[in-house]
């Protein structure tokens, strides 16, 4: 039997399903994951577009710097990021996981926007900028 994944905000008023396993994702110090977050970083998972199940609640998309976000709009919460409104994949904030401490990030990205008064991210590869193509 299949492992189910959920997760969901804060107050619990928006919850998702992934219908397929995530596949690792980074930890990024973009200063757009930052403002957005209110942290010093947002740790992501990868996941097909069509596996992302929303079970309760609703998204408030913000369009900015070239990509989607997605928050609940009851509590804030950060979701969901998008590269493009069409993108075969989308990524997942790996804390709104219910189980979160299952997804290890692969990597850590935007590491020049990192605070200086950040520590890095250990033995993860580092990528100045966005994460190199695979």
């Amino acid at each position: 039997m299949a492992t189910v994944i959920e997760g969901g905000c804060l107050c619990g008023m928006l919850r998702y399903r992934l219908g397929g396993p995530p596949t690792p994702g980074s930890v990024c110090h973009c200063a757009d994951c930052r403002r957005a977050s209110a942290a010093p970083m947002v740790a992501w998972v990868s996941i097909r577009r069509e596996h992302f199940i929303l079970l309760s609640g609703e998204l408030k998309r913000i369009r900015h710097a070239g990509s989607v976000r997605s928050f609940a709009p009851c509590c804030g919460t950060p979701v969901l990021i998008e590269d493009t409104e069409d993108a075969e994949h989308i990524d997942v904030t790996a804390c709104s996981i219910d189980q979160s401490d299952w997804y290890s990030p692969a990597a850590a990205i935007w590491v020049e926007d990192r605070p200086p008064w950040m520590a890095d991210t250990g033995s993860l590869p580092e990528f100045p900028r966005a994460r190199e193509p695979s």
